[in-house]
């Protein structure tokens, strides 16, 4: 066996996994597959219906595109679902997968390069990508157990890279030329918090109970098979005391570094100390994305989300005092089990007041090992489709208008393509901006660079 292809699906967390495993690959030997590969390695998502839909489809997809491949199934597929998929010849989970590739290959075709750990601290292989930002994943896993998610089930409890690991990494890619690198994690803001006492898990039998704030302590559900109902638990690990605002402080002054962007983050972690250093650095993006997923404190109970309307919004009032044109970027999910049509109408409202930047809609696709599954109340897919299509006309106009408050200003922009003598990038505002390259002082212009245009 000699050349591979890895296909990817679902956020950017896989995306990583997948460019650290070719990584990986590659070291031992291996060649990426331009057509035909003899391994074909589908690293697959599980967060919804519809994600394992896909997944199943794309394992079609490469069977019929390497004919002679041994297909192999990876990712969090293989940890959250007991369902076997047709046409997989290798079911490869966590730990494993490295060592079972191992012995793939050596029974293929007597490869005998070991591949190494892609958990190894020393490995600091830079993964090959042609695109403009750094993608990099500093934590993984998930402890907030929302009803509709079956994530913390696949991707397990909180785990963090130290912060040395992680510097070391952006280094090498700002070595490498990419001006933006975006900070990546299943539950970003709880980057180096295992190192904490994080709050309590309470069993599924009692009621919810009350933090200070308002806020509410996580309580995991029950979901089918999986049977997973943790005793009152807390949650220590003593050796960092790491967060993601000690991270940002150190990368901010890593020399030749262009932007730093956070991928997601929940409203409940975005502290004032991250807002002050926004504000006080000219190197982390200006956008925040904050999943809303309901505009309803009904649905919001029902989906075991850990805040309220009341909290979601004097939050955002107090980013947008300190930083008046911040980005809001947000995830709303429709059609959840007993959303009625006086709850979305709540959720559009919302919408509005805020006056986000970008929205990403969902229609409600439920994961069947997840409780939200076995709700009553569920909501007919039509109107899941007419709400949606709702809330993305709507989105079209927050777009334009948030952009429309930036023309005549000088703004950096990340290079994403130069085609036609069209430079087209990303600004820190996250939003995506176009100049004729005859217009722009420096003509030597490459993908990944930060250069600055008018609006």
């Amino acid at each position: 066996m000699k050349t591979y292809k890895i296909y990817t699906l679902g956020c950017k967390v896989n995306q990583y996994d997948s460019g650290k495993l070719s990584a990986q690959l590659q070291a031992a030997g291996l060649v990426m597959a331009g057509k035909q590969a003899d391994l074909a390695i589908i690293n697959s998502c599980a967060v919804t219906k519809t994600a394992m839909i896909k997944s199943g489809r794309m394992i079609r997809s490469a069977k019929k595109e390497n004919p002679g491949a041994k297909i192999a199934l990876i990712g969090c597929w293989v940890r959250a679902s007991e369902t076997k998929l047709a046409g997989v010849d290798f079911v490869i989970g966590g730990k494993e997968i490295i060592k079972q590739i191992n012995r793939i290959m050596n029974y293929e075709s007597g490869i005998r390069n070991k591949i190494q750990n892609p958990n190894n601290k020393n490995n600091k292989i830079i993964i090959n990508s042609d695109k403009s930002r750094y993608f990099i994943k500093i934590q993984d896993g998930c402890e907030q157990f929302c009803s509709y998610c079956i994530i913390p089930y696949a991707r397990g409890g909180l785990k963090s890279r130290g912060e040395a690991e992680v510097i070391g990494e952006v280094e090498q890619a700002v070595k490498a030329g990419y001006g933006e690198i975006v900070l990546s994690g299943i539950h970003l803001g709880l980057y180096g918090k295992e190192s904490q006492l994080l709050y309590s898990v309470i069993p599924a039998s009692e009621p919810p109970r009350k933090m200070r704030g308002g806020l509410r302590i996580t309580r995991p559900y029950r979901t089918g098979t999986f049977g997973r109902e943790p005793a009152m638990t807390n949650y220590y690990n003593g050796a960092r005391d790491e967060n993601l605002a000690s991270l940002l402080k150190k990368l901010v002054k890593l020399k030749n570094l262009g932007r730093i962007r956070l991928s997601s983050i929940e409203i409940t972690e975005v502290s004032d100390e991250l807002i002050e250093l926004i504000k006080n650095s000219g190197k982390i993006c200006r956008q925040l994305h904050l999943p809303l997923q309901s505009g309803s404190d009904k649905i919001l109970k029902l989906m075991n989300r850990p805040y309220d309307m009341n909290y979601f919004k004097n939050k955002i009032k107090q980013i947008r005092r300190v930083l008046p044109d911040m980005a809001i970027t947000t995830d709303v999910i429709v059609g959840f089990p007993g959303e009625s049509e006086k709850d979305f109408r709540a959720t559009e409202k919302f919408i509005r007041q805020i006056k986000f930047s970008r929205l990403h809609v969902f229609p409600f696709s439920a994961q069947e090992k997840t409780s939200a599954a076995k709700m009553s109340g569920q909501v007919k897919e039509k109107i899941k489709k007419r709400r949606a299509d709702l809330l993305r006309k709507l989105n079209l106009k927050l777009m334009a208008d948030y952009k429309n408050k930036f023309k005549g200003r000088d703004l950096k922009i990340a290079v994403e393509q130069i085609k036609q003598n069209k430079v087209m990038g990303k600004t820190e505002y996250y939003f995506d901006v176009s100049a004729d390259k005859k217009s722009l002082k420096n003509k030597n212009i490459r993908v990944g660079q930060i250069i600055k245009i008018k609006i």
